[in-house]
Order: C-alpha cells, then sequence, then structure tokens
C-alpha cells in the first residue's frame, strides 16, 4: 500500500496483523505489518533486546474450536466441564486427530459429499461489505479453477468429473451478509454443486 500513500496528504493506516507467534517477527518485518495481535505467548530472546510491537490477545478461538470437537464425539464429551476442558499431554494431538476427522466423515455423510470429493470452504462474512468485498473473486476463481481441475475441460486425463468439486458457503444466519449472497446466488451462476451452512444448524 506505500505507494499509494507517498505523495499523499491522507496518512496511510496501520497494518495490524493477526497470527498464532510474534517470536518471528524482527525489525526488518515492520516494513510490511506495524503491530502484531498473537495467541500463542511464545517469544524468542535477541542478542539485541528487541521486541516487536505486539499483544497478547490469549486463546479463546483455539479454546471454542477445541471444545466444538469435544463435543461432536461422543469419545471426547466426557472431558468438558462447565467452565473448562481437559486435556490430555500425551494424547491431546491423537484426540484432536480423531475428533476432527470423526466431524469431517458426519459431514460428509450428511450432505452426501464422497470422501474422494474436492471441497473449496468459503465464509463471507456476516456483513454487506465483507460479503460483497469477496464474492464475485471467489466465484470467479472457482470457476477458473474447475474449468482447469475438472473434467472434461481439464486437460489431465485422470480429472475428476465436475460433480465431485463442491463449494460449502458459510453463512451466518438471520444477518446482512446472508441475504446479499443469496439474492447474489439468485442472479449469478455458480459452476459445480454448491452447499449451504450456517451458524444455527452447523
Amino acid at each position: 500500500m506505500r505507494h499509494f500513500y507517498r505523495n499523499s496528504a491522507v496518512d496511510m493506516p496501520q497494518r495490524h496483523y493477526f497470527n498464532r507467534f510474534v517470536r518471528d517477527f524482527r525489525q526488518w518485518t515492520q516494513k510490511y505489518v506495524d503491530y502484531m495481535h498473537y495467541t500463542v505467548p511464545l517469544k524468542t530472546e535477541t542478542a539485541d533486546n528487541f521486541q516487536f510491537p505486539a499483544e497478547f490477545v490469549g486463546q479463546y478461538g483455539v479454546y471454542e474450536a477445541v471444545k466444538h470437537i469435544y463435543s461432536k464425539n461422543a469419545g471426547l464429551s466426557h472431558l468438558l466441564k462447565d467452565e473448562s476442558l481437559m486435556v490430555s499431554q500425551r494424547y491431546f494431538a491423537t484426540d484432536l486427530e480423531k475428533g476432527i476427522e470423526n466431524i469431517r466423515s458426519n459431514f460428509r455423510e450428511e450432505h452426501g459429499i464422497s470422501d474422494s470429493a474436492q471441497v473449496v470452504f468459503y465464509a463471507p462474512g456476516n456483513e454487506v461489505n465483507e460479503a460483497e468485498f469477496g464474492i464475485e473473486n471467489v466465484r470467479k476463481g472457482v470457476k477458473e479453477f474447475l474449468l482447469k481441475y475438472s473434467a472434461p475441460t481439464s486437460l489431465s486425463p485422470k480429472a475428476s468429473p465436475i460433480s465431485n468439486f463442491v463449494t460449502v458457503i458459510s453463512l451466518h444466519a438471520g444477518s446482512e451478509g446472508e441475504r446479499y449472497i443469496r439474492d447474489y446466488m439468485r442472479e449469478n451462476e455458480w459452476t459445480g454443486k454448491v452447499i449451504f451452512v450456517s451458524n444455527v444448524d452447523e
């Protein structure tokens, strides 16, 4: 963005970045990012004691994700407590992998998506400006991707049929963004199969 503001009276907005780590960010990273919000509280000491401008924002999103995985699996749900959850130091990664695989299999079965099908997941946002910003580019991108990699338009003799590609669009029920996307989809063709899910039923 910098060159757009070089001869302007308007100050360039700060570029904030949300990531897991801040430990790899050094002085030279400030050319691209002004401030970091990070979720894993690990820092690496540097010889000059440089600390990148940053804020630890906690791991609430991680907690919600693990809670969701536990709640959707009978073998893990007993690890959920009222305001906390228990994790195994030895088997945590294995538990999560099994839980995620179970959720994946159930989702595909419920929506009639085969194990071999390729899935594109798209979350356009719950506000109109968010949905409007990305929908046309995503629609074009999916179309070009499918034309290149699916049969009969792909040049590859091993290409899967277009029916083997599914776009899952996640909408926030009752939001302005949902209304915009549904109106847009009625007026514009989408290449391949489309499945809508929402925060209510998923």
